[in-house]
């Protein structure tokens, strides 16, 4: 049998996620069919493709979390952890398909985002807690502004020249 093969040095403790790019699989209007791959050989299982790149597997992008013990080094020597395995110090591999990032809208791994949910560095809709506080942020400089706009009142014990 011919199909698609699941990278040997993909993290298996979480699902790992195929897609078909046939436009005959697809569920919504523009995006392709995904679906939970239980082989580590495995094929589309509405039209049955097997080949790239009408088939394949979705990168698994974990979310990194500041830790100032953590494994892993960013920028500047900033430490961090991968939300679902805080001991694992590498990041990808040439042939593991994964990815890290540290936006909560770009990660997909359900282990990282149930850890930082947990952590609170996500909101449980998506919003992470940074985006939450700048739109407070715009929301107080709004009401300034606002506020600027108000018409002076006069005050009635104004001593001009009393200082």
């Amino acid at each position: 049998m011919s199909g698609i093969i699941v990278p040997e040095d993909r993290v298996l403790s979480q699902p790992v996620t195929g897609f078909c790019r046939n436009p005959r699989c697809r569920e919504k209007s523009n995006q392709e069919f995904r679906f939970k791959v239980e082989h580590d050989l495995f094929s589309c299982p509405k039209c049955g493709a097997n080949s790239a790149p009408m088939v394949g597997v979705m990168t698994l992008t974990h979310m990194l979390v500041p830790d100032p013990d953590g494994p892993v080094r960013g920028n500047g020597g900033v430490r961090y952890v991968i939300a679902c395995d805080s001991k694992r110090a590498y990041l990808a591999t040439v042939s593991n398909d994964e990815a890290v990032t540290d936006n909560p809208k770009v990660a997909n791994c359900p282990g990282c985002l149930a850890k930082a949910e947990s952590l609170l560095l996500i909101h449980p809709k998506g919003m992470s807690l940074i985006e939450k506080a700048k739109r407070q942020q715009v929301s107080q400089d709004q009401l300034l502004a606002a506020a600027d706009r108000l018409p002076e009142v006069p005050d009635d014990n104004d001593d001009e020249g009393d200082y």
